[in-house]
């Protein structure tokens, strides 16, 4: 009889000891999906909002950054292989990527060049385009009777500002929009000295 009771207090204990691991499996399995659900939802609003902003931060697992890198981002895989660099070593990815259109007019008198030709004499002569971000400079030449440009200097210069800062979410009151007491949200702004850039984020998330 005692040893019955002894064997089903060890039972009850067994079961206990049980049901304890199997709740703390479950809460963090809970925790882990609900962590998933944000971080996910958060890469898709970004995602959504990276015309307007043009700023996205992402992070990707290790299995979703291999995916990124092998479907998206092939160039970048490739510097990887060539510099050694693994997945699992890689903390953060930060892409920027820059458009720059100058359509302004600036001309150059050629004059020189004319009388040269009609003189049937060799010249060169220097010409140098520049504006706040770009400069090009370089010759025009006659030369054996024959006429050409030789541009043998390009410089680009930029600067960008990635500010990050939170602000009020928009709401009614009274049908009129104000942001007091709204909710607060990250957000950022770029600033480009010249042309438009955007700005790409991974962080790998640490599991």
């Amino acid at each position: 009889m005692i040893l019955s009771l002894l064997k089903l207090d060890n039972i009850k204990t067994y079961l206990i000891v049980i049901g304890i691991i199997a709740a703390v499996w479950f809460y963090k399995d809970y925790t882990y999906q609900k962590s998933e659900n944000k971080r996910q939802s958060e890469n898709i609003e970004q995602i959504r909002m990276m015309d307007s902003l043009r700023f996205a931060s992402q992070t990707y697992t290790k299995k979703e950054l291999d995916e990124y890198l092998e479907y998206s981002r092939k160039d970048l895989q490739k510097f990887l292989d060539e510099n050694n660099i693994r997945t699992r070593r890689i903390e953060r990815i930060i892409t920027q990527q820059l458009e720059y259109l100058d359509n302004q007019t600036r001309t150059t008198d050629l004059q020189p060049i004319l009388d040269a030709i009609k003189q049937q004499r060799d010249i060169a002569i220097p010409v140098k385009d520049s504006t706040k971000c770009l400069v090009v400079e370089g010759w025009v030449k006659f030369e054996n009777d024959s006429l050409k440009l030789d541009l043998d200097s390009r410089k680009f210069k930029n600067k960008t500002d990635v500010v990050s800062y939170w602000e009020r979410n928009q709401w009614k009151f009274l049908g009129i929009k104000t942001r007091l007491f709204g909710r607060k949200k990250a957000t950022v702004i770029i600033k480009d000295e010249c042309g438009r850039s955007e700005t790409f984020v991974i962080d790998k998330r640490k599991d």
